[in-house]
């Protein structure tokens, strides 16, 4: 039994040794502004904070968390949404909208060639969004796969970019349903940065 627990001990403390605690994330702003003749007919200001943590378990591997906050401010007579996180709208006239999301994922680097890794992360993600003036909140589970690339500037700070990704999502507000699967580029390049202690 020693031995066991002298063993098990032993690999944790090798474990501990040889990783890394990183902390970092992405923030966004956005405005729209949308006018037919001149005349305006929405407008809208995006903001996101998504602050991330992670724990580096060896050359290939990372275990991290994002939990992120986003709030969308909507104008206008018509303002047509789609259910990514982002951009939670539906079809709803003068709606501010507030979304909580929590992503565990798995970050596999399969790549590295001088400062730059390429990796890919894959998990899941909870996001509640709340929305004035109605009383349902909309609740969305997703699953999926993004590539990305990061950058180290220095032994400590990394840049790190997202581009495109794989996933499905199931979206709900009372009777309303959704569900989305999306594999593109064009609309999901992201950036952020880390700092590894």
């Amino acid at each position: 039994m020693k031995k066991i627990l002298l063993t098990a001990l032993v690999a944790v403390a090798s474990l501990a040794a040889n990783a890394q605690v990183w902390i970092g994330g992405e923030v966004g702003f956005s405005a729209t502004k949308t006018s037919i003749d001149g005349e305006k007919f929405g407008a809208a200001a995006n903001f996101n904070l998504l602050p991330e943590i992670g724990y580096t378990i060896n050359d290939k591997f990372d275990i991290a968390m994002t939990i992120g906050l986003a709030h969308r401010n909507g104008n206008g007579d018509y303002y047509a949404g789609s259910n990514n996180f982002e951009n939670f709208d539906g079809m709803l006239d003068d709606v501010n909208r507030n979304a909580f999301t929590i992503n565990p994922y798995v970050r596999y680097k399969f790549a590295k060639t001088g400062d730059f890794t390429f990796f890919v992360d894959g998990g899941f993600s909870y996001t509640m969004i709340h929305y004035s003036h109605v009383d349902d909140n909309g609740n969305q589970w997703a699953l999926g796969f993004k590539p990305g690339i990061a950058y180290n500037l220095t032994e400590k700070v990394s840049l790190v970019a997202h581009i495109g990704d794989l996933g499905y999502a199931f979206y709900k507000r009372g009777d309303v349903k959704s569900n989305t699967f999306d594999m593109g580029i064009s609309n999901n390049i992201s950036f952020g940065a880390y700092v590894s202690f």
